[in-house]
């Protein structure tokens, strides 16, 4: 079966991130990596591709759309489930060695809150895969998104 990987590597100033997370949409250039898959045949070493990015946060699951001239990605919109256990609690399971249990069916939140800043409870980075299937020329082509939105800022410190 044919498929399609596609690495979205997106980075935004600290104004559009709280932006995004407000819920206004962006329009900004971002770069994709796209690599087709043909059984065990690729086209890498493929090239970076420079494009246009619409991103929305709706607080809905829709789809990453390709367009003409680039992609549109409404962000992910899943709450993390928290673990509500005291002190004394803690510290059983931790004798127990039992903690591990109760972290592994916690969700992680994926969603605008993971691009605030850490004093605001995010991380400044969100990173996610998305799954989608077309119909292309009777050929059913699996494409795999793997979208990493991160700060710009962090990006120029490593450039010095």
């Amino acid at each position: 079966m044919l498929s399609l990987s596609i690495s979205h590597n997106i980075h935004l100033s600290k104004k559009q991130r709280y932006d995004l997370h407000d819920g206004i949409d962006l329009n900004i250039i971002g770069i994709c990596v796209p690599v087709w898959i043909d059984n065990k045949s690729t086209s890498e070493p493929t090239k970076e591709v420079f494009c246009n990015y619409c991103i929305k946060n709706t607080k809905e699951e829709i789809a990453i759309k390709i367009l003409n001239d680039g992609f549109e990605i409404t962000l992910p919109f899943r709450s993390s489930s928290e673990i509500d256990i005291n002190d004394n609690e803690f510290l059983y399971f931790l004798k127990k060695n039992k903690l591990e249990n109760l972290y592994k069916n916690k969700n992680n939140e994926s969603s605008s809150k993971n691009l605030l800043d850490i004093c605001d409870g995010g991380s400044k980075f969100l990173t996610y895969g998305e799954l989608n299937t077309v119909l292309l020329n009777d050929e059913t082509i699996n494409i795999f998104h793997n979208v990493i939105i991160s700060s710009v800022e962090d990006l120029l410190l490593t450039l010095n």
